[in-house]
């Protein structure tokens, strides 16, 4: 009697103990970041490596509830039916992803999850998006095993040219690496843009020595005005080619959350002969690096120009105004607080070249780059989210690549 009474007892026990729920009961829903928008354009930058704030500690700490693509940008929200519960979320298969899952233990009952599979995006496909289509993922969940449903969730994709820069505190998708004053300051996505490898360049720099301006393009550290007059060679050639500034920045299908901007790629630029201010800073940026001479990004609220450094160390660089080109009244006035590399260089040449208009419009360009520069400089180094200088030196090395050039 006693023997059976104990079986009995622990029978009963087995029986109560585990949690009672049915997997399609299990509360989650399916979430889609960067306010249900998808750039083909931050996919593809970040491919391998996506940039941090070295002195960021907080980045530094996992978070326990956050599963899966530390940086992912879709997934599913869910509560957790039990304590280790076995969870498996699906990304299916579509026009721009491969079936993609995630597999895992959700540690702590009842606590809000999210889980972003790393999803194997196509590439090839997003770089041919060049216009603002809809698209509708499906996610598939199971739980210790069971399935727990089918949901989706409807994405507008943006364009290829649609460059995303900052996102609002409000977005869940905050870069905490890049987490400045209320917004996730992406502006190391512009360097994806700047392309030394793009196969027109050669043929603007074949332009740039046909002008005489200089024989060859070298690298020299130490002879300033001698950088600055290759860098005036390829401003003469890119002016004869007729690049003239516009001020289309128009970008659909615009959010409230996520700021982007349309950039042209090089060819588009070089092809049409129109650059805004940013078209025209990451054109002159790309032949800048492609002859070895180190340049920099600069954005201040509403506008972008590029920089770059003469010789070694960093130490000495100029501000280019690139909007300057082609403008067609320009004097050359000498100014107080010319570099002295323009300085070095306008006594240098040849009467009958500083007379020309390509040279005035590129010393009227050094001359605003550079003043803007000077006076805005502070508030980059202090971390001001709306004056940003973003070095192409380190953009590369901290992993974002060209967006790869697509022909036509």
């Amino acid at each position: 009697m006693k023997l059976v009474l104990s079986v009995f007892v622990a029978g009963l026990t087995i029986l109560i103990l585990p949690p009672v729920f049915g997997a399609e009961e299990v509360d989650w829903k399916p979430e889609a970041n960067m306010d249900h928008q998808l750039f083909p354009a931050l996919l593809i930058a970040t491919a391998s490596v996506r940039p941090v704030e070295p002195d960021d500690q907080e980045a530094e700490k996992p978070d326990p509830y956050l599963l899966g693509e530390r940086f992912g940008l879709v997934g599913v929200s869910m509560k957790a039916p039990a304590a280790n519960a076995k969870v498996k979320v699906t990304v299916k298969e579509n026009d721009l992803m491969a079936a993609s899952s995630w597999s895992g233990d959700l540690a702590e009952a009842g606590k809000d999850y999210f889980i972003a599979p790393k999803v194997n995006y196509k590439f090839d496909r997003l770089r041919k998006m060049t216009q603002q289509v809809p698209l509708n993922i499906t996610f598939e969940v199971e739980v210790d095993g069971e399935p727990a449903g089918e949901k989706y969730e409807t994405l507008q994709v943006r364009s290829i040219n649609d460059c995303p820069f900052g996102v609002s505190n409000a977005e869940e998708t905050l870069n905490d690496e890049n987490f400045i004053a209320g917004n996730a300051a992406l502006g190391w996505m512009f360097a994806a843009y700047v392309n030394e490898n793009h196969p027109m360049l050669d043929k603007v720099l074949q332009e740039a020595l046909e002008t005489k301006i200089v024989g060859a393009f070298r690298v020299t550290t130490h002879e300033h005005d001698e950088t600055l007059k290759q860098v005036f060679a390829v401003w003469s050639a890119l002016q004869k080619r007729g690049l003239q500034y516009s001020s289309t920045t128009a970008t659909p299908g615009g959010s409230e959350t996520v700021q982007s901007q349309y950039i042209r790629f090089i060819d588009q630029s070089l092809t049409n002969t129109q650059a805004n201010c940013v078209d025209g800073s990451v054109l002159f940026a790309s032949l800048l690096r492609k002859i070895s001479v180190e340049p920099f990004l600069v954005t201040v609220p509403g506008h972008m120009y590029v920089g770059f450094y003469l010789g070694a160390g960093k130490s000495q660089f100029i501000g280019l105004e690139t909007t300057v080109l082609g403008v067609p009244d320009v004097a050359d006035e000498k100014k107080p607080a010319d570099p002295a590399a323009l300085t070095a260089l306008r006594d240098k040449l040849d009467p009958a070249v500083r007379a020309r208009r390509d040279w005035k419009t590129f010393a009227k360009a050094i001359q605003v780059g550079t003043e803007d520069l000077t006076k805005n400089k502070e508030k980059m180094d202090a971390g001001d989210p709306n004056y940003q200088w973003i070095d192409l030196a380190e953009a590369r090395t901290e992993g974002i690549m060209p967006i790869p050039y697509s022909a036509p």
